[in-house]
C-alpha cells in the first residue's frame, strides 16, 4: 500500500480512484510498485481530461499492456468518477492470423467491456477492424502468390494491421477533444525507449515529462514495470470482475510478444511455443510446422516464378494450390478456422483470372 491517509485508512488500489487531487508525476521514471504506477496513470489520464481530451480512443492488441490500459480506462468510466471521459472507443485489429487462444482471449475481453457498457449504460464502444478482402494474408499469398514476408519485402504489417486501424482512427479521431491512448511502455526495447524519452512532454503546469505522447498518442502506462503489469492483471483486475486470468495463463513466465502465428519475420515463434506448452493447446504445434513449409516454399526457386531479370517472384500456381490444400488439412486436424470460406472463395476466383506462371 501507499502511505496511509490522515485518517489512518490504507491507500489501496480502489481508494486511488477516489483521489481528488493528483500529484505531479514523471512518465519517464519507473513506478515503485503497483499502487504508485496506477496512481501516476490516473494522474496522466486526469490531466488529459483537464486539457480537454474527453473522448478516449484505445488501440487494443490483446496483449498484456493494452489489456492493462483497457482495464484502467474502463474502470475510470465504470466507477463514474467526476473527471471521467465522455466516451471510450476501443479498437481491436483482427489480422485474421492471430494465435487462436490469444484471439479468443481478446474477444472475451471485448465482450466483457460490451457487457459492462450495456449494464451500466456507459458510452464505451468496441470496434474490430480487419484487413480489406483483397489485402488479407491468404489472399495475397495463396491467391496472388506473394512469398513469405521478409525484411526486404515486409508486405504484411501495413496491410493487415496498420491500414485497417488508420481507417478506423480517421473515423473516430477527427472530433474535438479526442485522444488516442496507447499501451507502450519503457523497457521493451532500447530503440523504442530512445524515441519515448525524446517524446516525453508536458501538457500542463509542472515539470516536463509528466505526460508522454508517443507518435501522437498519449501513453498512460509508459512507466509501468512488467512485474507490475502482471500483478494488476493477476491479483487485482479479477477482483474487479475482469477476465484477465486467461491472458496471464497464456503468457506464463515467458517474456514473449504475441502476434500472427504465420509470422516469418522472426527466427523462432516463442509465443506459439509458449502456448503449445499447455496440454489444451498442444495441437497448435501443427501451425508452427505449416509456417516452416511456407518458409521452405519461399526459399525454393522451383516453387517460384522467375522474373525476367532472373530473380524469384511470385509462387507458382501449383505451389499456391498445394499450400491451400495443406492449410485446409491442418484446419480440419486441429479443429480451428484458419481461413474464412469467403476468403477461400475469393482466392479460387482469382486463380481463374490469374495470368499463370508468367510475368
Amino acid at each position: 500500500y501507499l502511505t496511509a491517509s490522515s485518517t489512518g485508512e490504507p491507500m489501496g488500489l480502489d481508494r486511488l480512484f477516489r483521489i481528488k487531487t493528483f500529484p505531479i508525476t514523471n512518465a519517464e521514471t519507473p513506478g515503485t510498485n503497483v499502487e504508485d504506477s496506477l496512481l501516476r496513470s490516473l494522474a496522466m489520464l486526469h490531466q488529459s481530461i483537464e486539457k480537454g481530451k474527453t473522448k478516449w480512443i484505445i488501440t487494443y492488441s490483446g496483449g498484456k499492456d493494452s489489456t492493462l490500459l483497457g482495464v484502467i480506462a474502463c474502470e475510470v468510466m465504470r466507477r463514474n468518477l467526476r473527471w471521467k471521459p465522455e466516451s471510450i472507443d476501443i479498437i481491436y485489429c483482427d489480422t485474421l492470423e492471430e494465435i487462436p487462444p490469444m484471439h479468443q482471449a481478446a474477444l472475451e475481453f471485448l465482450n466483457h467491456i460490451k457487457s459492462i457498457a450495456s449494464q451500466q449504460s456507459l458510452t464505451i464502444r468496441t470496434h474490430v477492424t480487419r484487413p480489406a478482402p483483397d489485402q488479407t494474408y491468404w489472399y495475397l499469398m495463396l491467391g496472388k502468390g506473394y512469398p513469405a514476408p521478409h525484411r526486404m519485402f515486409w508486405w504484411c504489417t501495413e496491410r493487415l494491421k496498420i491500414d485497417p486501424v488508420k481507417k478506423k482512427l480517421a473515423e473516430l479521431n477527427h472530433q474535438d477533444g479526442s485522444a488516442v491512448l496507447t499501451g507502450v511502455r519503457f523497457g521493451e526495447s532500447d530503440r523504442r525507449d530512445a524515441k519515448m524519452h525524446k517524446a516525453s512532454q508536458c501538457l500542463g503546469e509542472g515539470e516536463c515529462g509528466q505526460v508522454l505522447e508517443y507518435h501522437g498518442a498519449i501513453a498512460p502506462i509508459a512507466h509501468w514495470k512488467t512485474c507490475q503489469v502482471w500483478d494488476l492483471l493477476a491479483l487485482h483486475a479479477p477482483g474487479w470482475g475482469w477476465p484477465t486470468q486467461t491472458i496471464v495463463d497464456l503468457y506464463g513466465d515467458a517474456p514473449i510478444r504475441f502476434g500472427c502465428w504465420t509470422c516469418t519475420l522472426i527466427d523462432k515463434d516463442r509465443a506459439l511455443g509458449a502456448v503449445t506448452q499447455s496440454p489444451e493447446w498442444k495441437h497448435l504445434a501443427a501451425l508452427a510446422e505449416f509456417r516452416e513449409r511456407i518458409l521452405e516454399a519461399s526459399a525454393d526457386p522451383e516453387s517460384r516464378v522467375m522474373r525476367p531479370n532472373g530473380v524469384p517472384g511470385k509462387f507458382k500456381l501449383a505451389t499456391r494450390k498445394r499450400l491451400l490444400k495443406e492449410l485446409k488439412q491442418i484446419e480440419k486436424k486441429i479443429g480451428e478456422t484458419l481461413i474464412d470460406p469467403s476468403e477461400e472463395e475469393r482466392i479460387r476466383k482469382y486463380w481463374k483470372t490469374d495470368q499463370g506462371d508468367t510475368y
